[in-house]
């Protein structure tokens, strides 16, 4: 079976299409590019491609070559001004602005990763599982493939430069910070009483006019109707305006408290900035989520996580919520092309001990019907709760590797290695499972079965495992045996479909006794014996046969059926049938034989003569 499946994975393997990795794996080298550029150019010399497929090579391969030339750049914010105490304030407010760019870049660049990814998915797909009528495009793909490997790793450049550099201007800020500048407090009360204000009147006029709205939508007064819809749009555009420069103003502000380390106000004007933001809408309203992250995480260097935590608010408590869900669903790594996050190695952890703890109660839940039933077979509940259990991790196994978004019919090379090694290297291991499995179906061997493999492997059998078996013997010791064994060994199932087993005892006595005496009083005293056999099966009745004449004495056997059990041990039992044959032989006054030489000594008589 073993080398049917390396048959199998090696034919796959040779007719499958590989990922030409030279396209992409050394961007410093273009000689391999060239190679490429001269074979399509050999290929329309001799038509042996539709144009269409050149040109569609010469686009693709044009584009890797332009991102072979590609530098990453970023655009760097002037550090030194923060080194100014005049305009700092400003200063620090434009700085994080700038991570705030650098921010939305990055996610920006992360998005559109995970594009770049699914379409690496896609192409790998066609290219391993090509078929002979696409083999034309298969240069295009490999193409297509490469120029999407590098513009994934210049994105994961790009975004490791903006994360270098958010983190230089990050630290920057908050030695600034740090350096406790006296600043005079900012008056911002008027200001923000200028604000609520115009904010309050552009909502009443925006009410206003969503009333004469509602109005002319009764009326059907089309014109009237979009004339009003224009002017709502215009005043919500002016109140997200009045909006963003509010929260400007507030930002400066929480930079000032951040500055002055005054934590309570900090977190009161936090607050009314989380409040406004929730009210933006569109693009804007994902940047300004992102400048108050920076800023929270600013506050939390500055004035640290303890004060924060205790003196924010609920909506301090969901971003700490948030912060804690992005780390366990952001991507620690690719694997086969799959984003892999810590959430899902969990999930996928969590099923497959899930997994186990339902196969765990599946098997205490057949051994308490098995003793609610006493009578039904051990080996068929043992053959039940052992495949139940095994088939149970397989599914959730299954289930848990789907879940991690692991394509099981990708990792088919990597199955037909492991069966080579498999094959090779864990070859008796194999053979004993496989065995388990013969064992289970075939059942030959039993639980409870009373088994003998050689002159010292005697036993009751008491469990069956998928790799091994395990006998107690008369002596009470437990032995695991390797199922191998019962396979490739002569095994001698005392029980398998008659528990009684016949024993020979042999004995002789001296000549000159009478045989029917013989018969007659061992099998009274044996009638009369409290031993046990097998007393009332016509055909299983003890008898007594003449085996043979011996030079010492005449020798009988006695055929006697015991049944078997696991307190039985044969050797106990031949010793008591011996005994009770000996005491009445003794009682009966019949001689037992030993053996005897007898010397006759002949004399010469004409020497005796002549002496």
């Amino acid at each position: 079976m073993k080398y049917i499946l390396f048959l199998f994975f090696t034919i796959s393997f040779l007719f499958s299409a590989q990922i030409d990795t030279k396209l992409f794996e050394n961007v410093q080298d273009t000689r391999y590019l060239k190679e490429i550029e001269t074979t399509i150019l050999q290929s329309e010399k001799e038509n042996s491609k539709d144009i269409e497929t050149i040109n569609t090579e010469k686009k693709h391969l044009k584009q890797l070559i332009e991102v072979y030339s590609t530098i990453i750049t970023v655009k760097e914010f002037d550090l030194s001004l923060l080194n100014q105490e005049k305009n700092l304030l400003d200063s620090l407010f434009k700085s994080v602005f700038y991570i705030t760019e650098l921010k939305i870049k990055e996610k920006n660049q992360n998005q559109l990763s995970i594009e770049i990814q699914n379409k690496l998915s896609l192409i790998k797909k066609r290219i391993e599982n090509i078929v002979e009528e696409d083999k034309k495009n298969l240069l295009t793909y490999q193409l297509q493939y490469a120029y999407y490997k590098l513009q994934k790793n210049n994105i994961q450049n790009r975004i490791d430069l903006f994360t270098q550099t958010r983190e230089i201007v990050f630290k920057s800020i908050i030695i600034a910070l740090n350096k406790k500048t006296k600043l005079t407090g900012i008056n911002i009360e008027k200001e923000i009483e200028a604000f609520d204000e115009k904010m309050r009147k552009l909502v009443l006029q925006k009410t206003s006019f969503e009333i004469d709205l509602e109005k002319e939508i009764i009326n059907e007064n089309i014109k009237n109707k979009d004339q009003l819809t224009k002017e709502i749009s215009k005043y919500e555009d002016l109140i997200q305006k009045v909006s963003i420069e509010k929260i400007d103003l507030l930002n400066k502000v929480i930079i000032n408290n951040l500055m002055q380390s005054k934590h309570k106000e900090y977190l009161k004007i936090q607050e009314q900035v989380d409040s406004l933001i929730i009210s933006l809408s569109g693009n804007l309203k994902d940047i300004y989520m992102e400048q108050n992250n920076i800023i929270k995480d600013i506050a939390k260097k500055i004035l640290g996580n303890t004060k924060i935590f205790l003196g924010s608010s609920l909506t301090q408590s969901v971003n700490y919520y948030k912060d804690f869900k992005n780390l366990f669903t952001s991507t620690l790594f690719i694997f086969n092309e799959q984003a892999i996050s810590l959430l899902s190695i969990i999930r996928a952890l969590f099923l497959i001990t899930l997994g186990f703890t339902i196969g765990s109660l599946y098997k205490r839940w057949i051994n308490k019907i098995s003793l609610k039933w006493p009578n039904m077979s051990q080996m068929s509940l043992k053959l039940t709760s052992n495949v139940g259990f095994y088939l149970i991790i397989f599914i959730t196994i299954m289930i848990s590797m789907s879940s991690l978004g692991i394509d099981m019919s990708s990792i088919s090379l990597i199955a037909g290695a492991l069966s080579i090694g498999i094959g090779f290297g864990l070859q008796t291991v194999v053979s004993n499972l496989i065995a388990g499995i013969i064992l289970m179906f075939e059942r030959t061997i039993r639980i409870g079965d009373i088994i003998e493999i050689n002159d010292i492997l005697k036993g009751t059998v008491t469990d069956i495992r998928i790799r091994s078996t395990t006998i107690k013997t008369f002596d009470n010791i437990d032995i695991v045996i390797p199922n191998s064994s019962f396979i490739q060994n002569n095994v001698i199932n005392w029980t398998l479909d008659d528990p009684t087993r016949r024993l020979h005892i042999a004995f002789g006595v001296a000549y000159g006794t009478k045989v029917e005496k013989i018969k007659e009083v061992i099998l009274e005293e044996l009638k009369q014996s409290d031993l046990v056999y097998v007393k009332n099966d016509e055909n299983k009745k003890p008898e007594i046969r003449f085996e043979n004449m011996n030079t010492s004495s005449i020798d009988f056997e006695l055929l006697v059926w015991v049944k078997a059990n696991d307190k039985v041990n044969v050797n106990s039992i031949k010793s008591d049938f011996l005994t009770l044959i000996y005491n009445c032989l003794y009682k009966h006054q019949i001689e037992i034989p030993f053996p005897q030489l007898d010397l006759h000594v002949k004399r010469d008589s004409n020497k005796n003569l002549s002496s």
